[in-house]
């Protein structure tokens, strides 16, 4: 039985089956209340028939912080709120891989720390995975952070990531390519897709024009989640040229998905032929991560929810109780849980039996 270290989170083994993986996440005090799944979405495309069927989670903004204090993000449980998503994980049929979309660690005097909590309990993970960084990886405080974007593009060399390449590509089945393109900027919350980056993803797509799906990962938003994404208070969340970015992206038929995190909430939309997914944090309500089925009539979307409900309840009241909820309605600032949430059918969470 793995023993956990209370104060950091580690789990003092680097490799476990399934079943005792999840049996060590037990340690740490995560109550088991069952598996709740929010809103579904179903999205056709072109050649779906043909696609090896495969599954994989995008988990982002743990914000991971063993001596972590809350804002509207629970950063004092961020940990516990991190193991109980791999608990989740655990409990979900086997995924083909996972992708960990940006802000792992938040920046400051305990990331390396935090680093090490992260690092011990992915070690457990029995499927491969695929790092993104995001803007509190390359936004290091100055005089307290003691990491920044080339150690941890050092230390999570072979997960997509190396020395000096930030975005990645792969082939999770045939047919199918899988690109994580950065667009984080140092010292900043905003992204930017910067030529040089916009020339790599040129020749990515370029190179893969006959494959019958492309996905894209990115950290910041290419697609605002709502009007507000678009004006000076909100454009934090968004890439600066986000339209030239999406326009290129448009010039390729097999370019269906977008994929990003950072502005912790949930929204799907489809403009054209592409489906843009912003995702919710673990870090901050509604406490969730997707899961994305690629399957022969198209791909299925489903958030998975957190187990301890008493973290995800503590999680909407600091929500709700920040002056960050009324830069989103001024005059009804509890709505920014519903938005966090999803505002549609496709968005909001549903409880449904797995």
């Amino acid at each position: 039985m793995p023993t956990l270290d209370r104060q950091t989170g580690i789990c003092h083994l680097f490799r476990v089956k399934r079943r005792e993986f999840i049996k060590g996440i037990a340690v740490a005090g995560v109550s088991a209340c069952g598996l709740s799944a929010l809103g579904q979405l179903f999205i056709p495309f072109a050649d779906a028939a043909t696609v090896p069927g495969f599954s994989f989670a995008h988990i982002t903004d743990l914000h991971l912080d063993v001596d972590g204090t809350n804002s509207w993000q629970h950063r004092k449980k961020s940990v516990a709120l991190f193991i109980d998503a791999l608990r989740q994980v655990g409990r979900l049929p086997k995924l083909d891989f996972i992708v960990f979309g940006g802000d792992q660690i938040h920046a400051g005097p305990h990331d390396r720390e935090s680093l090490k909590v992260f690092r011990r309990w992915v070690a457990q993970l029995d499927v491969p995975y695929y790092v993104l960084l995001g803007n509190t990886e390359v936004s290091p405080i100055p005089g307290s952070s003691t990491l920044g974007r080339d150690e941890y593009l050092r230390i999570w060399k072979g997960r997509g990531l190396r020395p000096g390449r930030s975005s990645w590509a792969f082939n999770p089945v045939r047919g199918v390519r899988f690109i994580g393109f950065d667009v984080t900027m140092d010292g900043q919350p905003q992204g930017e897709a910067f030529p040089g980056r916009l020339r790599w993803l040129k020749r990515e797509l370029e190179a893969n024009r006959g494959k019958k799906l492309i996905i894209v990962a990115t950290h910041q938003l290419l697609h605002p989640t709502t009007p507000k994404d678009l004006t000076p208070e909100w454009s934090l969340w968004m890439v600066k040229n986000h339209d030239k970015v999406k326009k290129l992206l448009a010039r390729h038929r097999n370019v269906r998905l977008v994929i990003s995190g950072h502005h912790h909430s949930s929204r799907v939309e489809t403009v054209g032929r592409i489906t843009f997914v912003s995702d919710p944090a673990i870090v901050s309500y509604p406490c969730a991560f997707r899961v994305f089925t690629i399957g022969r009539k198209g791909i299925h979307v489903k958030n998975i929810a957190l187990s301890d409900r008493t973290m995800v309840l503590r999680a909407r009241e600091l929500l709700l109780a920040n002056p960050y909820a009324r830069t989103y309605d001024r005059d009804n600032p509890h709505a920014i849980a519903s938005y966090s949430e999803g505002l549609s059918e496709e968005d909001r969470e549903t409880k449904i039996l797995l």
